[in-house]
């Protein structure tokens, strides 16, 4: 008789009991049993990944904050930059999308009018008491324009300032309609006497496309949706004491895809994984922000917190540390924030 080995021993033995009678209840139990011992393989380790050096990226936002650039940490690049004044609307282009958001690099807000025809609206009546920005937390339940579906009024919008602080006028604004992937509105200066037409057509793999008032263009502006971490750029704040809309320099992140936590009052090289255990991810469009700075009224200087550390949870699950390092360059020029990150 051949030897057996010990697996094929204890099969039998099995087997011998089963068929001996002495407990056939258990055949349920023994089966998964032996498909366990005879489909076993041996684990395989979980491939480290490498964290990689300290790496540094400086973002030329320049002296006016002129531009929005578009960051991604995973490939330690600028992966886009535009103009802040090149859009003006975004239409959220999912399949089920019907959201539609304010350029808030702008500083733009809209008011709901009472007229239902564009030709109707000749001036700003109204608009003081109702205008509002989008909200900076990126929720799309607090937008200037709201749920558009629900009436058929048209818009007064605020078209905000360019980088030279020059103000670009108020618009009368109506969405017409909406099919599965397109957007159609009017529009027109408010004391002009033409209106035109345009539309947002949704574009595959973007969360935005974007349209300019003054090209008549529809625009893809903000990179693809899972190509980017970070956008730095101006936008509109709120504060509450007292109440009033600000426009302030900073960063947005990539929301909901993005999260954050923020730790005050760290060394950079101590941040570790662990320190992500007892704290929430905020999701919010604004969870980095503008205060990881200063302004000295007095000096005219901006001033940095390197000591402000922000833990971030990539699209693909990887997590980075990150902190502000500088806000000027070499020729001592304001707007071009120097972060330094790492891979966690």
């Amino acid at each position: 008789m051949r030897r057996k080995n010990k697996e094929s021993y204890k099969r039998l033995r099995i087997f011998r009991f089963l068929r001996s009678g002495h407990n056939l209840g258990i055949l349920g139990l023994a089966l998964p049993f032996l498909m366990l011992v005879s489909c076993q393989r041996k684990e395989l380790p979980v491939p480290k990944y490498d964290r990689g050096i300290a790496m540094s990226g400086r973002i030329d936002l320049t002296g006016n904050y002129k531009n929005q650039v578009w960051y991604s940490l995973s490939g330690n690049q600028v992966v886009s930059i535009n103009l802040k004044k090149d859009w003006d609307i975004a239409l959220e282009s999912s399949p089920d999308g019907w959201h539609v958001i304010l350029n808030a690099a702008k500083s733009m807000q809209a008011a709901l009018s009472t007229k239902d025809v564009l030709t109707e609206i000749k001036d700003t009546s109204g608009y003081a008491l109702a205008a509002k920005p989008d909200s900076p937390s990126g929720n799309l339940d607090s937008t200037a324009l709201g749920d558009w579906r629900s009436h058929e009024h048209c818009y007064i919008i605020n078209r905000g300032y360019d980088e030279n602080a020059r103000f670009q006028g108020f618009y009368k604004f109506k969405i017409t309609s909406q099919t599965v992937d397109t957007l159609y509105f009017e529009y027109g200066d408010v004391y002009g006497k033409v209106n035109y037409k345009g539309k947002l057509g949704k574009t595959f793999g973007y969360a935005w496309v974007m349209y300019s008032f003054s090209s008549k263009k529809q625009l893809l502006i903000e990179p693809p949706q899972d190509s980017y971490d970070l956008c730095f750029s101006q936008y509109t704040t709120i504060f509450y004491d007292p109440f009033m809309y600000y426009q302030v320099t900073g960063v947005l992140s990539n929301a909901p895809h993005i999260g954050v936590i923020k730790l005050a009052e760290r060394n950079f090289a101590d941040v570790q994984l662990s320190d992500t255990l007892g704290h929430n991810f905020s999701y919010r469009k604004d969870a980095i922000g503008y205060d990881w700075k200063s302004y000295d009224l007095n000096t005219n200087v901006y001033t940095v917190y390197d000591k402000i550390v922000y833990i971030i949870k990539d699209q693909r699950g990887f997590y980075y540390k990150l902190h502000f390092i500088d806000f000027y360059n070499e020729l001592g020029e304001k707007g071009y924030p120097t972060i330094e990150y790492m891979k966690l």
